[in-house]
C-alpha cells in the first residue's frame, strides 16, 4: 500500500493527518459539525482515534451545546459561545453562522498531500473551505481558509481566521509561551497558565511586530528545554494579527489565530473569495528546544527563498559609523578598510537617497552616483548593498509633491511625523494597499537593482499605523486597508525575489518588527533587534530562535562603538565578535579610526566566523544554558551529519571565584570521536566521545566580567 500522510475513512467520514511523529485527526460529528478527536503523538490509522462520545466527558452539558464543541472551524452562532474563527454579516441582516460538514477532496500540491474541507451554512450563498497540508519530510501542518461568496450581494467579514487547533483535555492547566517586546527588547519570552479564560497575543501597528510575535505555544505546565510535550502555532503574516488561547467552561482548550479584528471589516463582493494567511502549527515531545528545531527545518526545507541558501557573509554597514551622514569620500574610506577585515559585503545605510521616496543618489553628497565606490568594492572583493524605506515619503520629496495622495491619512486630519529628532524628515506613511503605489515600487527597485546590480538589499520601516486613512474609498471599504497593505508589501516582494533569485533582501523594520514567516518566503536575514548590546543580544537570541533560525538573526553592528548609549556598557571585543557569531556577524567600527591591532583583531574574529558559519547557519540549535536563569549562557549548534559540532559560552560576571557545572552538549553521535579546539582561550581540551560530551559535558573555567569562549568540535 502506498504511503500517505492523510488518511480518511470515507464511509464515517474520519480524517487523520500523520506526520513521522504527530498526528491530528477529526471527524464529521453526528449533528454535522466538523469535529476535532485528537492532536499528539503518532497514531497508525483513524482506528486508533477516540469516539466522539469518549471525549464529550460531561454528562450535564445541554445537548445542543455538546454537538457544537471541539470544532474545527467554529462560526458565531447558535449554541457556540467560544472564540470563533468566522464572523459574518449578510446583507438580509443575519450575523449567525453555523458550519456543517459539505464536502471534502484531498490533492497533492508540489508532492505534499492537501486536504480541503467544504462548510456550508444552511442555504446562505458562502462557501467556506479549510485547506490542510501535510508536509512529507518535516512535521509541520499547514491551514487556511478560503471564504467564498456565491452570491449576488456583498458579504461582510468582519473577523476570519485562519484556523482553531483544539487540544486534548487535561486535569489541569495549560501553560502558555508567547513572545512579548517593544523596540530594543523583542521576543521576551512569557510563560503564563490558562485558567477558564481568554488569552490574546495580536499585533495592531499594522506589522506584525514588535509588541508581539506570531507566534504561541502550550503545554502542560512540565515542559523543559529538553523534555516534554509542547504544541505550537505560528501565523504566517506581516500585518495585523490575533492568536487567542481559551478555555472553556467545560475544560476544552483551543488557540485560534488569524487576521486581527480590530478596526477590521472586508466587504466580500459576488464572486469574490477571501484567503486568509497559513497557520503553521505542530507538536514536540522534546520541550521548547524541539519546537524551535521543528520551525527552523521548516524554515530550511520550504520557507526561505534562493538567496538564502547559503550563509550570510562578513559584511560590514555604514550605519554605526557614519549614521546618516554618508558621502562618497567617507564611503570608500571605510570600503578600503573593508577589505583588511575580510569583509565579503560591503552595505551603505540610510542617507545615500535623495529623500525618504525619492530612491536614487542624493547629487549633493555622490555627485557621481554609487558607480565608483560599488567598483572599488567589487576590486577588493565584497559584494554591494543598499538600505531602502520604501513606505513612507518625506514632505520635501519629489515623489510626494507628485502623489499627495499616496499619503496615508484622514483628509479632516493632518498627522505629519518628524521621523527622528537629529533629522529633518517630516513624514507620511505610503498607503502600500494601493495597487498604484505597489506597481510603483515594483518598477522603481527593480530598475535599482538592475541599474547598480548589487546583491544585497535592506528593507526598513520606521514607523507604525498612526492614521490608517484612506478616504477615497466608499466607507464601506475603508477597513480593509490593514489587510490590503501587508498583502501588497508581501507581493512586491514575491515579485522581485522572483526576477532577482540572486538577491538577499534583508528584513528589518525598526529592528524586529516584522517577525514573521510570511517575509521569510523572501528575506534571507531578519534584524534580530536595532539594540546590538552584546550583553542584551543573548536574551533577545534565546527569544528569537523559539520561531527564526539562529543563523538569520542579523542587524548593522555587532562589532562596533555605537550600542554604548542602550546600557552605556563597554565590552570588549571578542565578546561583541562571539555573540555576532550567533546569527550573522557584522561590523559596524569607524574603521578607518580603528588602530593597526584593532583591524587585525577584528580581521581575525572574521576569519574565525567564516569558518564556523555553515554550522550556525544550517545545524540543529540547542539553548544549553539560559542567561534567564544564570549569570552564565551556554548554546549549542550541531551540523545536520553531526561531524561538526559548536558550544559557544558566555559569562556576563563572575564571584567569589565559582566554578559553573560542566555543560553538556546535545544533539551528537554518541558513537563518535570528537577534537576539541577553543577560540578565545588558552585552557586545552582533549578528544573527547559524543557520550562524554553529552553526559559528562565540557568543563571551561570563567575569571572576570564579559568573558566569552567558542568550542568547536569535529569528528574524528
Amino acid at each position: 500500500m502506498k504511503k500517505t500522510n492523510i488518511e480518511i475513512d470515507e464511509q464515517k467520514k474520519i480524517f487523520l493527518l500523520k506526520t513521522e511523529k504527530s498526528s491530528y485527526g477529526f471527524k464529521v460529528n453526528k449533528d454535522g459539525f466538523l469535529m476535532n478527536l485528537y492532536w499528539g503523538g503518532a497514531l497508525k490509522s483513524t482506528a486508533d482515534l477516540p469516539e466522539e462520545d469518549k471525549i464529550l466527558a460531561y454528562a450535564h452539558r445541554h445537548p445542543d451545546r455538546g454537538s457544537c464543541i471541539r470544532q474545527e472551524y467554529p462560526g458565531w452562532g447558535g449554541s457556540f459561545y467560544g472564540e470563533p474563527a468566522l464572523k459574518l454579516n449578510f446583507a438580509n441582516g443575519v450575523r449567525s453562522l453555523v458550519l456543517k460538514y459539505q464536502s471534502h477532496k484531498l490533492e497533492k500540491h508540489d508532492d505534499n498531500e492537501v486536504l480541503s474541507v467544504r462548510l456550508a451554512f444552511d442555504d446562505y450563498p458562502v462557501g467556506i473551505t479549510l485547506h490542510y497540508r501535510v508536509w512529507k519530510n518535516c512535521e509541520v501542518i499547514d491551514r487556511w481558509t478560503s471564504i467564498c461568496n456565491t452570491g449576488k450581494e456583498t458579504i461582510e467579514i468582519e473577523s476570519v481566521m485562519s484556523a482553531s487547533f483544539c487540544l486534548p483535555r487535561i486535569d489541569g492547566d495549560y501553560r502558555v509561551t508567547h513572545l512579548s517586546g517593544r523596540w530594543a527588547n523583542e521576543g521576551t519570552i512569557n510563560r503564563v497558565p490558562l485558567k477558564q479564560s481568554k488569552l490574546v497575543v495580536e499585533s495592531r501597528s499594522g506589522l506584525s511586530g514588535p509588541y508581539a510575535m506570531p507566534f504561541i505555544t502550550l503545554d502542560k505546565g512540565d515542559a523543559s528545554e529538553q523534555a516534554g510535550r509542547v504544541w505550537f502555532g505560528t501565523l504566517q503574516w506581516s500585518g495585523n494579527w490575533k492568536i487567542t488561547a481559551c478555555r472553556q467552561p467545560y475544560e476544552e482548550v483551543a488557540f485560534t489565530g488569524g487576521v486581527n479584528d480590530f478596526d477590521f471589516m472586508y466587504p466580500l463582493k459576488a464572486g469574490e473569495t477571501f484567503t486568509s494567511p497559513v497557520f503553521s502549527a505542530g507538536v514536540s515531545s522534546e520541550g521548547f528546544g524541539g519546537v524551535s528545531r521543528i520551525i527552523h527545518s521548516f524554515q530550511r526545507k520550504h520557507i526561505l527563498p534562493k538567496a538564502a541558501a547559503e550563509p550570510i557573509p562578513l559584511l560590514v554597514n555604514t550605519w554605526a559609523s557614519l549614521h546618516a551622514d554618508v558621502d562618497e569620500a567617507s564611503v570608500m574610506a571605510v570600503i578600503e578598510k573593508a577589505s583588511e577585515i575580510g569583509a565579503e559585503l560591503f552595505v551603505i545605510d540610510d542617507g545615500w537617497q535623495t529623500a525618504l521616496g525619492d530612491w536614487y543618489p542624493n547629487k549633493k553628497t555622490f555627485p557621481r552616483g554609487l558607480k565608483p565606490l560599488i567598483d572599488r568594492a567589487k576590486e577588493l572583493g565584497m559584494n554591494f548593498g543598499l538600505w531602502v524605506e520604501i513606505e513612507s515619503f518625506e514632505k520635501k520629496s519629489a515623489l510626494f509633491k507628485e502623489h499627495p495622495e499616496w499619503a496615508m491619512r484622514f483628509a479632516a486630519k493632518e498627522p505629519p511625523f518628524k521621523y527622528r529628532d537629529d533629522v529633518d524628515r517630516t513624514s507620511y506613511l505610503i498607503n502600500f494597499a494601493r495597487q498604484d503605489v505597489l506597481e510603483f515600487f515594483y518598477k522603481t527597485l527593480s530598475k535599482l537593482l538592475r541599474e547598480t546590480g548589487i546583491s544585497y538589499l535592506k528593507l526598513d520601516m520606521n514607523y507604525f499605523f498612526t492614521d490608517p486613512g484612506w478616504d477615497e474609498l466608499p466607507e464601506e471599504d475603508r477597513r480593509k486597508i490593514w489587510y490590503c497593505y501587508a498583502e501588497n508589501v508581501l507581493k512586491l516582494f514575491e515579485c522581485l525575489s522572483k526576477e532577482f533569485p540572486d538577491v538577499r533582501f534583508e528584513n528589518c523594520a525598526s529592528g524586529c518588527a516584522r517577525s514573521d514567516l510570511a517575509m521569510s518566503h523572501y528575506f534571507g536575514r531578519i534584524n534580530r533587534s536595532d539594540n546590538q548590546d552584546s550583553l542584551d543580544i543573548l536574551k533577545l537570541h534565546e527569544g528569537f530562535t523559539q520561531l527564526h533560525m539562529p543563523g538569520l538573526a542579523g542587524g548593522a553592528c555587532h562589532i562596533s562603538d555605537d550600542m554604548y548609549h542602550v546600557n552605556k556598557r563597554r565590552m570588549p571585543l571578542q565578546f561583541q565578535a562571539l555573540t555576532g557569531m550567533l546569527g550573522s556577524l557584522a561590523v559596524g567600527k569607524n574603521l578607518p579610526k580603528c588602530s593597526r591591532d584593532e583591524i587585525s583583531a577584528i580581521a581575525h574574529w572574521g576569519d574565525i566566523y567564516k569558518k564556523i558559519r555553515h554550522i550556525t547557519y544550517k545545524g540543529d540549535f540547542y539553548r544549553l544554558v539560559s542567561h534567564y536563569d544564570r549569570n552564565y549562557a551556554a548554546y549549542g549548534y550541531v551540523s545536520q551529519d553531526k561531524t561538526e559540532a559548536l558550544l559557544f559560552v558566555f559569562c556576563h560576571f563572575t564571584q567569589f571565584s565559582i566554578k559553573a557545572p560542566a555543560i553538556q552538549m546535545q544533539g551528537l553521535d554518541p558513537d563518535a570521536i570528537y577534537s576539541v579546539e577553543l577560540y578565545g582561550d588558552s585552557e586545552t581540551h582533549g578528544n573527547m566521545s559524543g557520550t562524554a560530551l553529552m553526559e559528562v559535558g565540557i568543563q571551561t573555567f570563567f575569571q572576570g566580567d564579559y568573558t566569552a569562549k567558542l568550542f568547536h568540535f569535529k569528528k574524528v
